[in-house]
């Protein structure tokens, strides 16, 4: 019933953006950030120079597919993948062992501060000695904590550049926030994943999610719609349309608004399958935009209490993808 338009005309210049900056290592994980890490990565293949993924089967799809260009893996891996072109982050002796019962092609991830994953600074030396014994080192690199913090930034490039000092290795450090702090952060390559999407200022929209209205009805005065007690104070035009929380449409908690024949709706309740929004004007057969030019991915993170990436990677599978360039359409 719902439906996901994604432009593959705007992700590639968005991509193009990106390795204006520097190399681009397109960034697909979780499913191309829920657009479909495939069609992503096929849109793009052209412009990024490596893809990266968080896990050994999000690099196992893609080489089934035929990627062949490089794919690093983001995450800590404790399975290996057949493709000689899969890269693998680690960040102890441990790590290289897990993957490295034969000779496997790594990248060092360092800690700057983030915590996550990487090696302790101190320690980057000695681990590269080992590495270099058992595989085959591909990288350095590190994660900015809050890109929007030039200070942190800077603190946490110089300690970087401390830690690699005298390793001749390909490093990066950018993710698309990065781009924002200037070539000083390029280091020759720049990982871009919400950037490509769309989902950070300055790059634009990449998808659209519309869902039908399926009935539409008026309500009456202390009568109310969907699960719950609450009830309408004057009779209420109601529109239903089909997405909800199992689609990836979450449960009210703030204020939040549909677009429907040019006018903002509110809506009013969510259930599994459908919404309910309150209109002026509708019916059956008309479309609502639920994100969009309209309402935009920041006004429905806000709705939802959340940031921007988990409303991108939310939508389930019942939202059908559908491609094109501008508006041709194709479905997945």
């Amino acid at each position: 019933m719902s439906e996901a338009y994604i432009n593959l005309s705007a992700l590639r210049r968005n991509a193009e953006k990106c390795s204006a900056f520097s190399k681009l290592c397109a960034v697909v994980k979780a499913n191309g950030y829920g657009l479909g890490a495939v069609k992503v990565a096929e849109a793009v293949y052209d412009i990024a120079d490596m893809f990266a993924v968080a896990t050994p089967d999000e690099a196992d799809e893609l080489v089934a597919w035929g990627i062949e260009k490089d794919i690093l893996i983001l995450g800590k891996s404790h399975k290996t993948c057949r493709a000689k072109n899969v890269i693998y982050t680690v960040s102890s002796e441990d790590d290289i062992n897990a993957v490295c019962s034969t000779k496997r092609r790594l990248a060092i991830k360092v800690n700057t501060g983030m915590n996550r994953y990487g090696a302790e600074p101190d320690r980057v030396q000695r681990l590269m000695r080992y590495a270099a014994r058992k595989g085959e080192i591909t990288s350095v690199y590190t994660h900015l904590r809050d890109s929007s913090n030039e200070a942190l930034s800077r603190q946490q490039l110089s300690l970087f550049k401390e830690a690699t000092e005298g390793i001749n290795l390909p490093k990066h450090i950018a993710a698309t926030g990065g781009i924002s702090l200037g070539k000083d952060f390029a280091l020759g390559l720049v990982r871009c994943g919400i950037g490509l999407y769309g989902g950070a200022d300055g790059f634009e929209w990449v998808v659209n999610i519309t869902a039908p209205v399926l009935d539409v009805r008026s309500v009456g005065m202390g009568e109310g719609v969907g699960y719950g007690s609450e009830v309408f104070e004057s009779e209420t035009r109601i529109a239903v349309i089909g997405i909800g929380y199992a689609d990836g449409y979450r449960r009210l908690s703030t204020p939040r608004y549909v677009f429907i024949n040019g006018e903002r709706c509110r809506v009013i309740s969510v259930c599994m399958d459908v919404c309910f929004a309150a209109v002026q004007e509708a019916q059956r057969g008309d479309i609502a935009e639920i994100l969009g030019e309209h309402i935009g991915i920041d006004e429905l993170a806000r709705s939802y209490g959340t940031i921007t990436y988990e409303v991108l990677t939310g939508w389930g599978k019942r939202v059908i993808r559908r491609y094109g360039k501008e508006r041709n359409q194709t479905t997945l």
